[in-house]
């Protein structure tokens, strides 16, 4: 969707201020601190967010009618300020992730797990901002990260849905990179037919 300057980047502030102020309240309610099992659980909401990152990009903004439309738009334009609304992805993190998991396993385990998916969803925010809006030198870490999303961006097949890791698209066939297509796993062809 199309959003204001302030807007767009309203996730870079928005996100660590959220992160921080769930870590505060854990910090100040934890009657013991347990920073393995915490950092492990962060860890774990991290590769979650990997995960659905790419199944997100994939499968909804390439196919549901109208985020389809709304994505397309930044297709068309990548340097336009395209994205998710902070109250929206808010809405997804607390009522799709927070509330239900703690409901399930409780706030404290909860919490890091929201975390570590805030932390992916930053990290997305930040290299996708990057990829479109910064010239980056062939010598820099982030290059290979912007060159993989132009190749999404402008391949002439459908690929490298992953924005912050390759792990995804490796794992389901979609990567780009030479040869990646041809060790394309049977069940991912399946998925496509069903998805299509």
């Amino acid at each position: 969707m199309q959003l204001s300057k302030p807007g767009y980047y309203a996730d870079f502030v928005v996100y660590p201020l959220l992160i921080f102020g769930l870590l505060a309240y854990q910090l100040a309610e934890a009657r013991t601190w347990r920073p393995f099992g915490f950092l492990l659980l962060c860890l774990l909401g991290f590769a979650a967010w990997t995960f659905f990152e790419y199944l997100l990009h994939r499968y909804v903004l390439h196919r549901v009618p109208i985020l389809h439309d709304m994505h397309e738009a930044h297709h068309a334009d990548p340097s336009a300020f395209v994205g998710t609304p902070s109250w929206a992805s808010f809405l997804m993190f607390s009522v799709g992730a927070l509330l239900p998991l703690s409901f399930i396993i409780g706030f404290s385990y909860a919490s890091p797990v929201t975390i570590g998916l805030m932390l992916g969803y930053l990290c997305y925010v930040v290299v996708h901002h990057v990829t479109h809006h910064w010239r980056v030198t062939p010598d820099s870490p982030l290059y290979r990260f912007k060159h993989r999303h132009a190749r999404h961006h402008y391949a002439k097949i459908p690929g490298n849905f992953g924005v912050t890791t390759l792990f995804w698209d490796e794992v389901f066939g979609t990567s780009l990179e030479a040869g990646s297509r041809d060790r394309r796993p049977n069940l991912m062809r399946g998925l496509d037919r069903f998805f299509k």
